[in-house]
């Protein structure tokens, strides 16, 4: 039987980038993993070329970031209670595309928990300046 996988993260950037994406051989679709640190930030590794032997390199768990603090208030809980979690790279633009020169990488975060994850934002309240209370 499968279960079935609920979004946590549709898409989250990667900040504090620690690779140059455009040698780095990651793909859209890729596996990546996280990782709770002691400090309470999330750490991001994937799959990427690492240099072996001079001009050779071979693929190595290598860090690429950390998730942003919105997303990692949603995934903290999750990662304590070792759900089993599905992330994938969905978007990806090297530095060499990019306008402004900085590399972007997005990810998303799936599961198969049973238990409620929904970590929904206040709906904002409009006050109208113009009205008196």
């Amino acid at each position: 039987m499968q279960d079935i996988l609920q979004v946590l993260i549709h898409k989250a950037p990667v900040q504090e980038l620690q690779l140059h994406i455009g040698k780095s051989g990651l793909c859209i679709g890729d596996a990546a993993e996280l990782q709770l640190q002691t400090d309470g930030k999330i750490a991001i590794y994937a799959q990427a070329k690492r240099p072996f032997l001079g001009l050779l390199t071979r693929r190595a768990l290598r860090h690429l970031g950390q998730l942003g603090p919105a997303a990692t208030a949603v995934m903290t809980e999750p990662l304590r209670h070792r759900d089993h979690l599905r992330v994938r790279i969905v978007g990806l633009t090297p530095e060499h595309l990019s306008p402004s020169g900085a590399a972007e990488v997005y990810i998303s975060v799936w599961s198969n928990t049973h238990r409620m994850m929904a970590v929904r934002p206040k709906t904002p309240v409009f006050i109208d300046p113009n009205q008196s209370s």
